[in-house]
């Protein structure tokens, strides 16, 4: 008897693992498509939080609208912030009548305040002044001076504590604060870098011991 015929039939091998490993792609896939939009926005916010945070003694001192307009590359009438302007040389006598030349400060940051003693919100200002250059003492990279359009030392004497650190310089023809300078208005203060480029000018009081004002002049070292 004839054995009967073997009917051979192929088929493609069950891959019961293939479904599973397309979901997994899939989702992987979506989790990029989604997370990159979202981690670009977080680095996005991350950098923005961290340029505010940086801006932000300087808008304190200078207020919003003068802040985003000068960093615009615009004038505005009071203040100013900047990088293009070399502070010009001057020497001056101070309290103690020895001379003071601005040149001579350069690879420090000179926090340069005009002001006389007729001018009320200079002398509310001055005590900051005084706190400040006490601190400044206490470091190597800060200058504090005062620069007064009045007489003498026996005209300001009084405003000030005994042994105070702040060193007080006079321009009483004021050919320095307005003929160098161009000050009209006091109190003005101006804060120059290590390399002697004007970095900020300041128009009216300010409490300039204030942990946001040595943040704002910290920020030009």
């Amino acid at each position: 008897m004839t054995a009967p015929a073997t009917i051979s039939t192929s088929s493609t091998p069950s891959t019961p693992g293939t479904p599973r490993r397309s979901r997994e792609l899939i989702a992987a896939l979506m989790v990029v498509l989604v997370g990159a939009p979202l981690t670009f926005v977080f680095a996005r916010a991350m950098v923005d939080s961290e340029v505010r945070r940086r801006e932000g003694p300087l808008r304190a001192m200078l207020g919003d609208p003068a802040f985003d307009a000068q960093s615009r590359g615009e004038k505005t009438e009071l203040n100013y912030l900047g990088d293009g302007l070399t502070a010009p040389d001057f020497t001056l006598t101070d309290q103690d009548g020895k001379p003071w030349r601005l040149q001579d400060h350069r690879g420090k940051m000179v926090v340069m305040n005009f002001w006389t003693i007729t001018c009320q919100p200079c002398v509310e200002e001055m005590p900051s002044l005084v706190a400040l250059a006490d601190i400044a003492s206490r470091r190597t990279d800060i200058e504090v001076v005062a620069v007064s359009t009045d007489k003498d030392w026996k005209a300001v004497a009084p405003i000030f504590p005994p042994h105070s650190r702040l060193r007080v310089l006079f321009d009483p023809e004021r050919k320095i604060v307005n003929g160098t300078y161009g000050t009209r208005l006091f109190p003005e203060t101006w804060i120059i870098d290590p390399g002697g480029v004007i970095r900020m000018r300041v128009d009216g009081g300010r409490d300039w011991a204030s942990a946001l004002s040595i943040e704002a002049i910290d920020h030009f070292l």
